[in-house]
C-alpha cells in the first residue's frame, strides 16, 4: 500500500500532489461533515416542524371535538324528556299539548341565544296537529330533504349541508347535527337539525399561521382556511386507508409540496369521522431555505480554499519549474540562469545556493580556460622562441670543438685572458642550448649562469661593470624551479642601459628572497635612472609591445612569460628616478 502511495505520487507533478493531497486531507473530510451537518440539521428541523404540525393538529381536533360535544350533549338537554316523547305524538292540540310546545319553543329560542356556536336550530315533524314556530316546523314528507337523506336509518349524524347567505343568497356549507327524535308513536315522526355557525368554528380553530381542512368521513370538505376548498374532496396520501388515520410529513398540495398533518377525531356518539389536515405553508420553504443557505456555506467553504489552493499551486508549481529549469540548464553547461528569484522561502534559499553554485563553477571554469589561453600562448611564445633560436643555432658539438681548440691555441700562445674569455663563452652557449625547449632549470643553475654572464661582461667593460649576489642562506636554490632565461635579459638591460654612462665603479646588485611559497629577485642598478616620461614610456612598451620595435623587446618577452607562465599575482615591475638607477623586482613561485 506504502510503495502504490509512493508511486502514485513518484509519477505526478508537484502541483497535482498537492491538489491530490488537498481535495482527500481537507476538502474529502470537509465535504462528509458539511453533508452530514446539513442532512442532520434538515431533520432536526423537520422533526420540529412536524413536531409543531402535529400540536397543532391536536389542538385543532381538541377544539373540534369540544365544539361538537358540546353541541351534542346540550342537545341532549333538550330532546331526553317525556315531554318530547309524547308531545310529537299527540293527535290533537289540547291546551296541554299547546303549553309543552311553547315551552319547547322558548327553550330551544333559549338555547339558541345562548350558544353562540349554533347558527340555527330547528325541529321538523309530520305531526299534523303541531302547530308551525320558528324553531318547530310542520313537513308532510322528508324523503327528499337532504338531511333526511344523509340522516338515513341513523338516530344522529352530522352532516355538511348547504344553505344560502338571507340577503345575496350565496350558497355555503353548514356543519349540522341531525337527530332523530324519539315518539311514542309509530304514525309521526319528529328530527333536531342544528347549524353550526361558520365565524364560531372559525375563531376556534383558526389560531395559528397553518393552513386547517376538515373532512366528514372522509369525503367532502366541510372547513377550510380557503374557502374555496368547501364542497371538494380532501386529498390524502397514497396510504391512506380509512377509519383511524395519522400522518405527519410532507405531501403535495395544490403542485406543491408542504409539511401536513392528519389527524382523526371520532365524533360523539355518532359514526362520523373528522379528519382534520393541518398545513404549514412556509415549514418545508424555510427548511429548503435554511438548507440552501447551509449548502451555500459549504459550497463557498469548499471554494474558497479550492480557488486558493489552485492559485497557490499554480505558484508554487510555477517557482519550482522555474527551479528545475535552471538546474537543468546548469546541468547541461549553461550557466546563463534567471537573475532573480520570486519568494521569500526554502525555495529560494535553494535557488540561491544554486546561484552561487553555478557562479562559482563559472569563474572556475573561466579561470580554467584563461590559464588554458595563457598556457597555449606561453607554448606558442616558447615554440617561437625555439624556432628563433632554432634558425640561428648550430651544431653544438662543432661549436663547443671549435671554441675549445680556440681556447688551446690561446693558451698556447701564453694569452690566458682570451683562454678564459672562450672558456666562460661556451660555458654560457652550453647553458642556453641545453635550455632550449625546456619548461624550467633549478635556481642554481639560473645563478651559475648569471655569473658566467657577469664574468663575461666584466671582461668585456673592466671596472665599469661590478655585481654583488645576495641570496637568503635559508632557501635552498636548488629546490627552486624557475623559467630558464630570465633573469639574464633584465643583468643585460641593466648593464647596456643602466650604466651605459657609467666608466667605473658600475654596480649591479642581485638579490634573492623568499616569503612563504614565493620568491622576491630584485636587480638593481647604480646607473643615472631615468625621467618619469621616460619610466612610463618603458612601462607602456613593456606592456603593449609592437611587433616591428625591437627596443626592451627582453623585458617585454620576460613580462609576457611570467604573466602567461604563472598568472595574476606575480609580475614584473619597474622603478626608476634620475641620480638614483633603476630597480626590476620579479615575484613568482618557488615552484612551477
Amino acid at each position: 500500500m506504502k510503495l502504490h502511495i509512493n508511486k502514485i505520487h513518484d509519477t505526478h507533478s508537484v502541483r497535482s500532489q498537492l491538489l491530490r493531497i488537498f481535495l482527500l486531507a481537507g476538502m474529502f473530510p470537509l465535504l462528509v461533515i458539511g453533508i452530514f451537518s446539513i442532512a442532520s440539521v434538515r431533520k432536526q428541523m423537520l422533526a420540529r416542524y412536524e413536531s409543531l404540525e402535529k400540536a397543532d393538529g391536536l389542538r385543532v381536533a381538541s377544539s373540534l371535538n369540544d365544539i361538537t360535544t358540546t353541541i351534542y350533549s346540550s342537545s341532549d338537554t333538550l330532546l331526553n324528556s317525556n315531554q318530547c316523547l309524547s308531545l310529537f305524538a299527540a293527535e290533537s292540540l289540547d291546551s296541554g299539548i299547546e303549553e309543552q310546545l311553547t315551552a319547547l319553543e322558548r327553550a330551544l329560542q333559549t338555547y339558541f341565544e345562548n350558544t353562540a356556536a349554533v347558527a340555527r336550530i330547528q325541529i321538523y315533524t309530520n305531526n299534523p296537529n303541531l302547530q308551525n314556530s320558528e324553531h318547530i316546523h310542520y313537513q308532510q314528507n322528508f324523503v327528499l330533504d337532504e338531511w333526511r337523506k344523509t340522516l338515513g336509518n341513523n338516530w344522529s349524524t352530522w352532516a355538511s349541508l348547504q344553505r344560502y347567505t338571507a340577503i345575496v343568497r350565496q350558497p355555503y356549507r353548514e356543519l349540522t347535527l341531525i337527530r332523530r327524535i324519539g315518539v311514542a308513536s309509530s304514525k309521526y315522526q319528529a328530527f333536531l337539525v342544528v347549524g353550526l355557525d361558520r365565524n364560531t368554528i372559525k375563531n376556534h380553530l383558526e389560531q395559528s399561521s397553518n393552513e386547517t381542512t376538515i373532512s366528514l368521513d372522509g369525503t367532502q370538505i366541510i372547513y377550510a382556511t380557503d374557502s374555496v376548498l368547501i364542497g371538494k374532496d380532501m386529498e390524502f396520501p397514497d396510504d391512506f386507508s380509512g377509519y383511524i388515520y395519522r400522518y405527519t410529513g410532507p405531501k403535495e398540495i395544490g403542485n406543491q409540496m408542504r409539511l401536513v398533518n392528519y389527524v382523526t377525531l371520532q365524533s360523539y356518539k355518532s359514526n362520523n369521522l373528522f379528519y382534520v389536515r393541518t398545513v404549514d405553508p412556509d415549514a418545508l420553504k424555510t427548511i429548503n431555505h435554511t438548507v440552501a443557505v447551509f449548502v451555500l456555506i459549504l459550497v463557498l467553504a469548499l471554494l474558497v480554499p479550492l480557488i486558493l489552493m489552485i492559485c497557490f499551486s499554480d505558484y508554487f508549481s510555477t517557482r519550482i519549474t522555474t527551479l528545475k529549469s535552471a538546474m537543468h540548464r546548469a546541468s547541461l553547461g549553461d550557466y546563463n540562469i534567471i537573475e532573480q528569484f520570486r519568494g521569500d522561502d526554502e525555495l529560494s534559499d535553494t535557488f540561491k545556493d544554486l546561484k552561487l553554485t553555478v557562479d562559482a563553477i563559472h569563474d572556475k571554469e573561466a579561470q580554467f580556460y584563461e590559464a588554458r589561453i595563457r598556457e597555449q600562448q606561453l607554448v606558442n611564445r616558447q615554440q617561437q622562441m625555439e624556432f628563433e633560436m632554432l634558425a640561428s643555432q648550430i651544431n653544438p658539438h662543432f661549436l663547443y670543438n671549435t671554441l675549445e681548440t680556440i681556447r688551446m691555441q690561446a693558451l698556447s700562445c701564453g694569452n690566458r685572458n682570451v683562454a678564459t674569455s672562450i672558456k666562460l663563452l661556451g660555458k654560457s652557449m652550453r647553458y642556453v642550448l641545453d635550455n632550449t625547449g625546456t619548461s624550467f632549470t633549478t635556481l642554481t643553475k639560473e645563478l651559475e649562469y648569471i655569473k658566467t654572464y657577469l664574468s663575461i661582461q666584466q671582461l668585456r667593460f673592466g671596472d665599469r661593470v661590478n655585481y654583488t649576489l645576495q641570496v637568503d642562506e635559508d632557501l635552498d636554490t636548488n629546490s627552486c624551479k624557475i623559467l630558464p632565461l630570465l633573469l639574464q635579459p633584465v643583468v643585460e638591460n641593466a648593464i647596456l642601459h643602466g650604466l651605459e654612462s657609467k666608466t667605473e665603479d658600475g654596480m649591479i646588485t642581485i638579490q634573492i628572497a623568499s616569503a612563504d611559497a614565493t620568491l622576491l629577485i630584485t636587480i638593481k642598478d647604480n646607473g643615472q635612472g631615468m625621467t618619469n616620461e621616460e619610466l612610463d614610456a618603458l612601462r607602456d612598451r613593456i606592456r603593449n609591445h609592437p611587433s616591428s620595435d625591437t627596443h626592451s623587446i627582453g623585458l617585454y618577452n620576460i613580462n609576457q612569460r611570467i604573466s602567461l607562465f604563472y598568472g595574476e599575482g606575480y609580475y614584473m615591475e619597474i622603478d626608476s628616478a634620475i641620480g638614483a638607477g633603476t630597480t626590476v623586482r620579479l615575484k613568482i613561485p618557488k615552484t612551477i
